[in-house]
């Protein structure tokens, strides 16, 4: 028991739960049913990366971590979709914000969809269980760096309310890394909390480079996982339960190389679309260092029982120069060479299903996706609020996301923003839903429809956006849907 990489394990296994993935959603089942006393293999496709190999170097990390090295995206290249690839999944990379799902949008389920199985209640409790487990804690207002006090401060400029954000970091000391993995272990992703306790309990084995292709079946239930190690050997494991946590582009497209889960697999998703704001100030701001994404402006936003979770926010943010370049223009008076007076945000905006993810013949996914009308009216709307924001509070250039846009230097030029026009934005999106519905694919408890044995736990499973980060209700749906097996 413990974590084998591909090239130490045989390639075969007889284990009462095979779990593949091992982010928010994978990592959480397999400490739960380990801890219940289950036999547990867990699959992931990407290497474990302790905190010695976090280098902190775009050009190794990258690849490393991200599925695609970064390079996920839509198949009109308009959408860069990230995704961890590695052990602990995109709970390595990401930003470290515990957000749970809103009362709204539970409302939302259950009268849009019918979703009763789980109370409120129980929702609730599992969050709290998540949040217990991975050190959740609000980010102390000394802990905020000038990025984000002047988002804080733009908003207020406008009548706006924002707050800091919980986050999982424990003992952070502000390097700034976070989306190339933390090379101090400050932010407590899976692979430093569920995994180790799945791990200490020797019910559980972790194969790493161990990508999953499909599922054989036998009537009602699944009888095997087969895939291929890094080395180019297929495996096999027998499993009386399977779960599958591989993320809303990858889990439907094992259940489409399957023949599982009927025609609306890959149906319903959701980008939860983002598009970035940075702005140009006279002194030094220095936003990669600290805590990168600590602030947001979300009085633009909101959740109810009618319209799930709605309109907008906007959260500071800092990334690395390589990830900044690649995501956003930086050219003109905020080039590279000003980048310690640069100041950034992100425009998030939580979008209703209307795209799929398509299986293509190499087995890689065609990740569908057009920006409907409305929320591109309220992208619009975020990115002046942002601007204004930065105007406010004395940025002397701000640049907006559209190809050709000329720098922002006064409140007046904002009113001629719009309409946007297709593929006129770099847009961003970290957390895909929805591909794997309950209701369409999965039934109330997570199982897949017409199957005995196989559960989907991780962010597929989610009929709307779920929140506006997605870690934390990952890990709800996954505690949720494991104790249907305790």
């Amino acid at each position: 028991m413990g974590i084998a990489k591909a090239a130490d394990w045989a390639g075969t296994a007889r284990t009462d739960v095979c779990i593949i993935g091992s982010g928010a959603g994978g990592g959480v089942a397999a400490a739960l049913l380990a801890e219940a006393g289950r036999d547990v293999v867990v699959l992931e496709e990407g290497e474990h990366v302790s905190r010695e190999r976090m280098t902190q170097r775009e050009e190794q990390m990258y690849p490393l971590l991200y599925r695609d090295g970064g390079n996920q995206n839509t198949a009109d290249g308009a959408i860069s979709v990230l995704q961890g690839r590695c052990l602990g999944g995109s709970t390595v990379v990401n930003m470290a914000d515990v957000v749970p799902v809103p009362q709204g949008v539970l409302d939302h389920w259950r009268e849009a969809f019918g979703l009763t199985r789980y109370s409120d209640e129980a929702w609730h409790k599992a969050g709290q269980q998540a949040m217990e487990a991975i050190g959740a804690n609000r980010i102390p207002a000394d802990r905020v760096n000038r990025n984000g006090q002047l988002l804080l401060d733009g908003a207020a400029a406008q009548g706006l309310s924002g707050g800091t954000f919980i986050h999982n970091r424990v003992d952070c000391i502000g390097s700034g890394y976070c989306m190339v993995g933390c090379a101090y272990d400050a932010k407590k992703s899976v692979a430093l909390t569920f995994i180790p306790r799945a791990l200490r309990t020797g019910q559980a084995t972790v194969v790493t480079q161990a990508r999953a292709t499909r599922l054989d079946r036998s009537g009602r239930k699944v009888t095997h996982v087969r895939g291929v190690l890094s080395d180019g050997r297929p495996f096999s494991v027998e499993a009386d339960h399977v779960i599958l946590a591989a993320g809303a582009i990858h889990s439907p497209l094992i259940l489409r190389a399957s023949g599982l889960g009927g025609r609306r697999v890959g149906q319903h998703l959701s980008l939860q679309p983002q598009a970035p704001v940075s702005a140009l100030y006279a002194d030094d701001v220095i936003m990669y260092r600290g805590i990168p994404q600590a602030t947001y402006i979300d009085s633009t936003e909101w959740a109810n029982a009618e319209d799930g979770l709605a309109g907008f926010r906007v959260e500071n943010v800092a990334s690395t120069p390589g990830m900044a370049a690649a995501s956003a223009a930086v050219w003109g008076p905020q080039n590279p060479m000003h980048y310690r007076r640069i100041a950034a945000s992100l425009c998030l905006v939580p979008d209703r299903p209307g795209g799929r993810v398509k299986r293509k013949r190499n087995g890689r996914p065609a990740i569908q996706y057009t920006l409907q009308r409305l929320w591109g009216e309220r992208m619009l709307e975020a990115i002046r609020v942002a601007a204004t924001a930065y105007l406010r509070t004395g940025a002397t250039h701000v640049t907006l996301p559209f190809a050709g846009a000329q720098p922002v230097t006064d409140e007046s030029q904002l009113d001629r923003l719009g309409p946007l026009r297709p593929n006129s934005l770099p847009l961003i999106s970290a957390h895909p839903q929805g591909t794997c519905r309950v209701g369409a694919v999965l039934e109330q408890d997570f199982h897949v429809k017409g199957l005995d044995n196989l559960q989907v736990l991780d962010a597929s499973v989610f009929p709307t956006t779920a929140s506006s980060h997605t870690m934390l209700p990952v890990m709800q749906a996954a505690i949720l849907g494991v104790s249907e097996l305790l």
